[in-house]
């Protein structure tokens, strides 16, 4: 493992000269974490809030660009489909119909529950914020590891506005996303945006003799604003659609990153043969896979500005429709038994959603502000998947292949309901007391029919129907000192709390029982703090305890295993415990310093997983939880004598290994990431014109791993990108 106290101790040390040397003031960052508008600074929560600006500049269209800028917080998207989002170890990689995430997404304060559809096209947006640690007060159901919140921006209603952007990039890259907004009259005003990225595939897929690895992706978003004395209403649609290859997976060598032997011993079969001599640029899969999304979604945000407060209602509905299919080995023959040298994965799932919402925002006094709602969620989720060894068919039926396929549907229902509220009191001089709770209460039922083929993953042919409900209440406390305007020390401790659910793919009927609910307490010290108005220090020290983690694996049930057996189970006890440093400096009116680092130790408690090759986790490392991660970033404006301003951003961005399965040889390997900007703005901010890099030093790096037998397979984040962007505003 590299050194890493270099460039952290001279990132600290820079900060102690921040009050040194005359720059321009630190921008004020407002959030609305804590269900109202506040200073980030005065905000007594681990928060990382990434701008429009920001997110523009470094190309973020999804969480795989977000997850390497946030302290805790990684994605490892197994397929479009099956995206897996942990945040301070915690995570949920089970995609059944009958599970949720550790980590919960809100786009415009609408939850976004199923795995499917958790990862939203990021454009038309004011801000990303992720706030770290449970959050089971405020927010809706299963926020025990954090939540994401996406905000997109709002109608101007005060003039017409609009803007275009045009990329043009390597692997034929043209994307292109426009917006216009404006008042329309009688107190409307209303926005329409749109993007439309597409780019070839980078991977040769030299068995079908196709390019893999590609991207396809359109969205949409119409708002309509009313802005009356008392009262507004913000009227909102979006669309979502992705069409793409193959995630284009690959068998890689087992071993330890440290160990000499790691990337040299062989991999499986005929993809060695024919990919010899090739990197991540060659896959072998021999199923002509794809992956398609469906999304859309309605919603209304209205706000009554009363004598007392402010009553909000917020009603969504949602659909998204996901299919794909793929192979999971990577390659077409390998020294596993004939039966499994090609495994076709197959999957579609459908789920409409309907949440509502009603918060009442108001104060007691001068020194009381506080939250109170209510929150409904119904969920339908009608999933089906497959496995089989056909490579001519991709018609996921019971009959498709003459009983070959293991087959398996699962149709569940999710309604859950919640009462929330929060105050904070400002009892004497600088002293903050935040006191809040939720009671969550969440009802199941499941319908499960399963074919079992001749293949291994489904092992009984069955039908049953299975309901129960789980409830918890998840309270919150903190208390804040503000000595001054610019410095805010707190400590907190938060409750979360995760449903239980059903597992996917049940071997037999004795597996269909109800996991346990999984809960979470999270202890906090943090300081934010702002030096001399050009150095921000924002640190939290945590300690997190789990309880009945859930967990799946596919890894075998013996050591000498020719194959894997989906299991999903709860973990038992775990903790983790670690630091975040956030920094920004304000070095001159031209150049800016930010970055962060953050360190997790995490283990397994007595944990002991029977029925598989490794039962013994006890004091392993939690999963998806590196334990070193640093981002570093350098952004240099300059102005020209002709008013025009050239600018230049630089981010150097570390993840250190971390565990991808249960098995020891699953080891996703540490890396680092190099992207540069450079821009041109004309003198009236209207025109801009850049040049971009993405991971410049073209590095092979992994994002996601998983287990086939002894084997592991591996899905390659991207090589170096580059291409020039067009921004015009009007």
């Amino acid at each position: 493992m590299r050194d890493l106290r270099s460039p952290y101790a001279l990132f600290l040390a820079a900060g102690l000269l921040a009050g040194a040397l005359k720059a321009q003031e630190l921008e004020e960052i407002v959030v609305t974490a804590e269900r109202r508008s506040e200073n980030l600074q005065e905000v007594p929560n681990a928060i990382t809030a990434l701008s429009r600006l920001a997110i523009e500049q470094a190309e973020i269209h999804d969480l795989t660009d977000i997850a390497t800028r946030v302290p805790g917080l990684t994605f490892s998207p197994f397929s479009p489909g099956q995206n897996i989002v942990a945040l301070r170890g915690a995570s949920s990689n089970d995609d059944g119909a009958g599970t949720d995430n550790s980590v919960a997404v809100f786009v415009d304060d609408v939850y976004l529950g199923r795995v499917s559809n958790i990862n939203p096209e990021m454009f038309d947006l004011e801000r990303v914020e992720v706030l770290r640690g449970p959050q089971g007060t405020l927010y809706g159901k299963n926020t025990i590891g954090g939540a994401i919140n996406v905000v997109s921006t709002r109608p101007n209603t005060e003039a017409l506005e609009g803007r275009v952007r045009v990329n043009l990039g390597n692997y034929a890259r043209r994307d292109l996303a426009g917006l216009i907004t404006g008042p329309v009259g009688n107190g409307w005003a209303g926005k329409a945006s749109f993007s439309y990225r597409k780019r070839d595939g980078w991977v040769d897929n030299v068995f079908l003799g196709k390019k893999q690895k590609d991207d396809d992706v359109k969205a949409l978003r119409g708002q309509l604003l009313y802005a009356g004395e008392n009262f507004e209403a913000l009227l909102s649609a979006d669309f979502n659609q992705l069409d793409i290859e193959d995630m284009a997976r690959t068998p890689i060598a087992t071993g330890e990153p440290g160990d000499p032997a790691f990337w040299a011993a062989p991999v499986p079969g005929s993809y060695a043969q024919l990919c010899s001599g090739r990197g991540a640029d060659c896959s072998a899969g021999p199923i002509d896979g794809y992956a398609k999304r469906d999304a859309w979604g309605l919603s209304a945000k209205l706000n009554w500005g009363l004598e007392g407060g402010e009553l909000i209602s917020i009603t969504a509905y949602r659909e998204n429709e996901a299919d794909w299919n793929m192979d999971s080995t990577g390659t077409p023959a390998s020294p596993l038994p004939p039966l499994f040298n090609q495994i076709n994965d197959d999957i579609f799932d459908l789920t409409d959603q309907f949440t509502q919402e009603l918060r009442w925002v108001s104060s007691l006094g001068d020194n009381i502000d506080y939250v109170a709602g209510l929150w409904y969620l119904r969920e339908e989720t009608d999933r089906t998947e497959c496995f089989d060894n056909d490579v001519t068919t991709s018609d996921c039926t019971p009959s498709a292949d003459n009983g070959a396929t293991d087959w398996y549907r699962q149709v569940n229902q999710t309604t859950s309901y919640a009462a929330f509220g929060q105050f904070d009191w400002t009892f004497a001089d600088g002293w903050e007391l935040t006191a809040g709770g939720r009671y969550s209460s969440d009802k199941k039922a499941i319908d499960n029919d399963a074919i079992a083929g001749d293949f291994v993953v489904i092992n009984q042919t069955f039908s049953n129907s299975v309901s129960e409900s789980w409830s918890a209440f998840t309270p919150k406390f903190s208390l804040a000192y503000k000595p001054n305007g610019d410095t805010t020390l707190y400590g907190a401790v938060s409750w979360g709390f995760k449903s239980g659910g059903f597992a996917a793919a049940p071997q037999g009927i004795e597996f269909t029982q109800p996991l346990d609910q999984e809960e979470a307490v999270n202890y906090e010290l943090g300081l934010k703090t702002d030096l001399a108005g050009t150095f921000r220090l924002n640190a939290a020290l945590f300690y997190t305890e789990y309880q009945d983690l859930q967990m799946q694996t596919f890894g075998p049930l013996t050591a000498a295993a020719a194959f894997g057996t989906f299991q999903t189970f709860n973990a038992g006890d775990a903790e983790i415990q670690g630091i975040e440093v956030e920094a920004t400096w304000v070095v001159t009116e031209q150049l800016t310093l930010s970055g962060f680092y953050a360190f997790q130790d995490s283990e397994f408690g007595d944990t002991n997983i029977p029925g598989t090759a490794f039962p013994d986790q006890s004091g392993q490392d939690l999963i998806r939880a590196p334990e070193n991660k640093f981002n570093i970033n350098a952004d240099y404006a300059m102005a020209l004598a002709s008013g025009a301003e050239l600018g230049l951003n630089l981010s150097w961005r570390y993840t250190d290994d971390q565990r991808g399965e249960l098995e020891p040889w699953a080891i996703q390997p540490a890396f680092d990431l190099l992207d540069a900007r450079a821009s041109w703005t004309s003198s009236d901010g209207a025109l801009e014109l850049a040049l971009w890099g993405k991971n410049l030093a073209s590095e092979e790096y992994i994002s996601h791993v998983y287990t086939i037998a002894s084997s592991v397979v591996a899905v390659f984040g991207d090589p170096r990108m580059y291409g020039a962007t067009l921004s015009y505003r009007f």
